[in-house]
């Protein structure tokens, strides 16, 4: 089998992660008071953030997954940190589907050491993606929906309270902004993301309505609602051997209460950018094993808001940490506008340029 080719090719540099050596002794000896004497660590590749992310053994041979915020990072990374932990500790639904849970430490003021300790997951990663794989998570997705109702969750916000998701569940922004001028160049840089400008510049005049009007209709989404993930990528999922390869799923910060159909839907659309499974068959695929059926108008809206949030973010600036996030995001963003047009919702804009 041919390795699947991404639209576009990831960029060579990686992030810039501390090494292990480089935390203060005092943060190793809380951290070692959680997993005992650590005999080997390394970095963890994964993701697109500059987070402190290390794989550690003990004297024991009990195997740790550590990570959280540093002083080269923002503090965003602290915060994102804080909400991660703030789940694991209030959501007892995680024991069933992430890795356990054991503490945190930290080391100085807020934009200083912050870190949380999890078992480390044996298994397989994600990638590459397979149909197998696939229906695993979507199994797991099935059980977590109908598993955990309002009531076992009273703590955990709607997505139209949670800040960085509501934008999703409220229709705003992402598409809309394409539609008012201001001082971004917002038109022009996305349009520049195309081999055919012009095209694509048409393409956005032709068809900005249609994707705003669509975007407007999520707040009509109520049903069926349950625990959404909200950033179900390949790299926040494992295949777990002591679990007979189940899936687990990591980094719950922006878990919330909402409509199911965000999670599939961006869950499909994410297999869709680095594979070539359909969408539509993963779709289909949840409905049958969860005995729940989306309507094509919720899918259409769901589906074009995420990829607005995509479009509103593939064209921005590479930001100096992240140096791969524009390019996945650019490859969601292609992968929604396929799912857009193989459903001739809208056309596809043209090939993404190199």
């Amino acid at each position: 089998m041919t390795e699947f080719q991404t639209v576009l090719p990831e960029p060579a540099e990686k992030e810039a992660r501390p090494r292990w050596q480089d935390l203060p002794a005092p943060l190793v000896a809380e951290i070692e008071n959680i997993t005992g004497k650590i005999t080997q660590s390394d970095i963890a590749w994964g993701g697109y953030s500059p987070s402190a992310c290390f794989r550690v053994t003990a004297a024991d041979g009990r195997r740790f997954f550590i990570k959280g915020s540093h002083p080269g990072q923002t503090t965003h990374g602290a915060k994102a940190l804080r909400q991660e932990v703030a789940a694991y500790q209030n959501l007892k639904f995680l024991e069933r589907c992430a890795p356990r849970f054991h503490g945190t430490v930290s080391f100085g003021d807020e934009d200083d050491w912050h870190l949380a300790v999890w078992d480390q997951v044996r298994g397989k990663t994600a990638l590459p993606w397979t149909e197998e794989k696939a229906r695993r998570v979507l199994e797991l997705l099935a059980e977590l929906h109908s598993g955990v109702v309002r009531a076992d969750v009273p703590e955990l916000p709607h997505g139209r309270e949670s800040n960085h998701v509501s934008d999703f569940f409220l229709g705003q922004r992402l598409w809309k902004r394409f539609a008012r001028k201001d001082d971004s160049n917002r038109q022009d840089k996305f349009v520049s993301l195309f081999e055919d400008t012009p095209q694509a510049a048409h393409w956005l005049e032709a068809h900005l309505p249609q994707l705003v009007a669509l975007q407007e209709k999520v707040t009509q989404i109520t049903e069926p609602e349950g625990v959404v993930h909200f950033d179900l990528r390949s790299d926040n999922i494992l295949f777990d051997e002591d679990r007979d390869g189940r899936a687990v799923i990591v980094d719950w910060t922006d878990t919330c209460w909402g409509p199911v159909l965000f999670d599939v839907a961006l869950f499909a659309l994410c297999v869709a950018a680095e594979s070539e499974i359909r969408p539509q068959s993963l779709l289909t695929a949840y409905e049958e094993m969860s005995g729940r059926a989306f309507e094509d108008q919720a899918v259409a809206a769901v589906v074009a808001t995420i990829t607005g949030y995509f479009a509103d973010n593939a064209w921005r600036d590479v930001p100096q940490q992240l140096p791969r996030l524009r390019w996945i995001q650019s490859l969601c963003l292609d992968a929604g506008l396929r799912w857009l047009a193989a459903e001739e919702i809208v056309p596809h804009p043209g090939r993404f340029r190199c």
